[in-house]
């Protein structure tokens, strides 16, 4: 089983950017502890500084694709999708993900792999795991295929 993650440079750019918002978050909700006016827009803005946080953590630690022998899985923010490598028609590097089209013609995004122009192209493995999930879905399809190279010999009558 292969795995691929964000690079690390992006995901430990958005955990300092998530640890620096905590703390903010922090600050806010003190300094409407010892506020006597306008404590509700210091928590209001605690909260949302402190969202945006835990979504950059979640953007940093919990997406990635994984490429085992039969199916792929990916996995955005919070969900895990399992795709059967049977069932995937092409996979191609987009911009921010990973696009993989099905045979049913339904698409899924692999957003922990992407073409990161803003940042640096030579951070992404964008079309790494595109080849990876496509020759791994061809191999899965001629496995199946009858009469493929790979089929165990009939015996003799």
């Amino acid at each position: 089983m292969r795995t691929w993650r964000p690079h690390r440079l992006l995901r430990w750019f958005h955990t300092a950017l998530a640890v620096c918002g905590l703390v903010a978050g922090a600050a806010l909700i003190a300094l409407a502890a010892t506020a006597e006016e306008n404590t509700g827009q210091l928590y209001g803005m605690a909260g949302v500084v402190i969202a945006c946080s835990a979504y950059l953590l979640l953007l940093a630690l919990n997406r990635r694709v994984s490429l085992t022998d039969s199916e792929v899985v990916v996995r955005n923010l919070v969900a895990d999708r399992h795709i059967p490598l049977t069932e995937v028609a092409s996979a191609a590097p987009g911009r921010a993900s990973v696009e993989i089209r099905l045979t049913d013609g339904s698409r899924t995004r692999a957003m922990a792999v992407g073409t990161y122009h803003w940042l640096a192209p030579a951070l992404s493995r964008a079309e790494e795991v595109a080849k990876a999930i496509k020759a791994a879905a061809g191999q899965a399809k001629a496995g199946r295929a009858p009469g493929a190279l790979n089929d165990p010999p009939t015996p003799a009558a």
